[in-house]
């Protein structure tokens, strides 16, 4: 890899702990920072032939629709559920984060971060459960939990291990 593609990795990965603090915090996928990290990964595409240039919207598609089928099924499930008002069971920021970060890996590697970020999205929903049992509180159910974090290690290894990420779905 070139220094500046280093570069605007580190950066993008940067932007990523950014998204998931304020995820953390807030419970929302901050849209500057949304739009932040797209840029930088448009940047790092057009300027410096990334490896993801060619597959660059096949890989925000991908995801994009990935993410956006999980997002109308929790509408359809929060329908069906009687979720309290105010609950969300996966957010539209989810999606455009997940369409971003399939921009930043290409394909296949959004495949990759969508399949990692579900099944990252189950350890955490899992650790949270046992934590809170714990602690000794009872689980209240349709609680909301932060998801940013698990698109954001998902795609982190997929930039930063890219040559993995490739052999993977090549040995499929």
């Amino acid at each position: 890899m070139s220094d500046s593609i280093i570069g605007i990795t580190i950066a993008q990965v940067a932007l990523l702990a950014g998204i998931t603090f304020v995820d953390f915090q807030r419970r929302v996928i901050h849209p500057g920072l949304l739009i932040a990290l797209a840029g930088i990964s448009l940047f790092g595409i057009l300027t410096n032939n990334h490896p993801a240039a060619q597959s660059a919207g096949v890989g925000a598609l991908t995801a994009g629709l990935a993410f956006s089928l999980v997002y109308l099924g929790g509408k359809l499930f929060g329908k069906r559920r009687a979720v309290p008002a105010g609950a969300v069971v996966f957010g539209r920021g989810d999606v455009w984060l997940g369409a971003v970060c399939g921009l930043a890996v290409g394909f296949p590697g959004a495949l990759l971060v969508a399949l990692l970020a579900l099944c990252l999205g189950g350890l955490s929903a899992g650790i949270y459960l046992a934590f809170t049992s714990w602690r000794g509180n009872a689980y209240q159910p349709f609680t909301v939990l932060p998801y940013a974090h698990n698109l954001a290690g998902a795609t982190c290894l997929a930039l930063l291990f890219p040559t993995q990420v490739a052999q993977v779905f090549a040995a499929m």
